[in-house]
C-alpha cells in the first residue's frame, strides 16, 4: 500500500546522498593540481649524496610534489615522472634524453650551456660577476678601482656589466693570457686596483693557485672578493652564495612554472615553457671577518647587505 510518508523519507535520503557526493567531488577538484599532473619528479645524481636528498626533501615541502632521489644509470626507467632534476656536472654531461623536461642544478653556467640542447632550464651554482662587483662596491666604496682576473674563454662574464647603469667603480679586466705567468698578472692588477674580483673559473682559481693569489694580494693589503663562498675559508674577504634552501626555493619556482605551462603543449622539452637558465636570485652574503680585521675594514651587516643587494637586482 502506497505511503506518502515512506516515499518522502526515501526521497530525502536520496537527496542527502546526492548532496554528499556533490560535496566530495567539489572538494576533490579543489585539491587536484591545476595542471593535471601527479607531480612525480625524479632528482638524479651520479651517486647517493646527502645534499641531493636534502634538496629533494626541501623542494617537496615547498611544492607538494612527490620527489624521488635516484642514482643515474644510462638505461634507467623514468616512467611515471613528469620531469627530472639533474644534480651535478657528471649527470648533466651524460644526459642525452629528450623524453622528459630536465632542469640542471649544482652546475656552472659553462656546464649548463654545453648541455643546453637537452635541458629545459638550469640554476647556475655560481654568483654572477655583476653581483660580486656590487658586493665589492658596498664594502670598499662605490668609487673603488676593481680588477677582474679571468681567462679569455670566460670573457662572456663581462657582458653582464653592460646592464649595470648605476655603477661608479672603475672595472678593469685582466686576462691571464696577456701575461707570461700568474704572478705578473696579479702584480699588474693589484698595483692598479683596490681589490681583486674573481670570476668563477675553477681552473684559474684552483687549489694550486689560490694560495699564491691570496698571499700576493694580502702582501699589498688588497682583498679578494669571490669567486664563490668556498674560497672564504681559504682567505677571500667576501662572496655571495646560495645555500640549499635558496636552491630549493628557485627550483620550486622553475618546476611550478614549467609544469603549469606544459599542459598547453604536446612538446616535451620546449624551453620556452620553462624559466630561462640563469643565476639564482636567492642568495646571502658571507664574510671572512678575520681577514676583514687584518685589512682594517669595517664590514656591513651581512643580512642588511644581502637585502640591499637583492633590492638592487630587482629594481629596474
Amino acid at each position: 500500500m502506497f505511503s506518502m510518508d515512506a516515499w518522502l523519507r526515501r526521497w530525502q535520503t536520496k537527496k542527502r546522498i546526492r548532496l554528499v557526493i556533490t560535496v566530495i567531488v567539489s572538494v576533490t577538484s579543489l585539491i587536484q593540481p591545476s595542471f593535471g599532473y601527479a607531480e612525480e619528479i625524479a632528482i638524479i645524481s651520479h651517486k647517493a649524496v646527502k645534499s641531493v636528498q636534502n634538496l629533494a626533501d626541501l623542494t617537496a615541502e615547498k611544492t607538494g610534489f612527490k620527489i624521488d632521489s635516484l642514482v643515474y644509470a644510462p638505461d634507467m626507467s623514468l616512467q611515471g615522472y613528469q620531469a627530472v632534476v639533474l644534480a651535478g656536472a657528471p649527470v648533466v654531461q651524460r644526459w642525452q634524453r629528450r623524453d622528459l623536461p630536465a632542469i640542471a642544478v649544482f652546475v656552472s653556467r659553462d656546464v649548463a650551456e654545453n648541455a643546453a640542447e637537452y635541458l629545459s632550464s638550469a640554476i647556475y651554482i655560481e654568483p654572477p660577476l655583476s653581483r660580486q662587483l656590487s658586493l665589492a662596491e658596498q664594502i670598499l666604496g662605490r668609487d673603488s678601482d676593481l680588477g677582474v682576473l679571468l681567462s679569455k674563454k670566460h670573457s662572456s662574464a663581462l657582458s653582464q656589466l653592460q646592464h649595470s647603469t648605476d655603477r661608479r667603480s672603475v672595472i678593469t679586466p685582466y686576462f691571464i693570457e696577456d701575461y707570461t705567468d700568474l704572478n705578473r698578472a696579479l702584480s699588474d692588477l693589484l698595483k692598479n686596483n683596490d681589490a681583486l674580483v674573481g670570476v668563477y673559473e675553477p681552473e684559474l682559481f684552483s687549489s694550486a693557485n689560490i694560495k699564491n693569489i691570496l698571499i700576493t694580494a694580502y702582501r699589498q693589503n688588497k682583498s679578494l672578493i669571490g669567486p664563490s663562498s668556498s674560497y672564504i675559508k681559504a682567505g677571500a674577504l667576501a662572496s655571495t652564495f646560495s645555500d640549499l634552501n635558496d636552491i630549493a626555493q628557485r627550483l620550486s619556482e622553475v618546476l611550478l612554472q614549467g609544469l603549469n605551462s606544459a599542459k598547453e603543449t604536446s612538446e616535451v622539452i620546449r624551453p620556452s615553457a620553462w624559466p630561462e637558465p640563469g643565476y639564482n636570485p636567492y642568495f646571502h652574503v658571507r664574510y671572512n671577518k678575520q681577514v676583514g680585521r687584518s685589512l682594517n675594514l669595517t664590514l656591513p651587516d651581512e643580512k642588511a647587505l644581502t637585502q640591499k643587494l637583492i633590492s638592487m637586482e630587482v629594481t629596474p
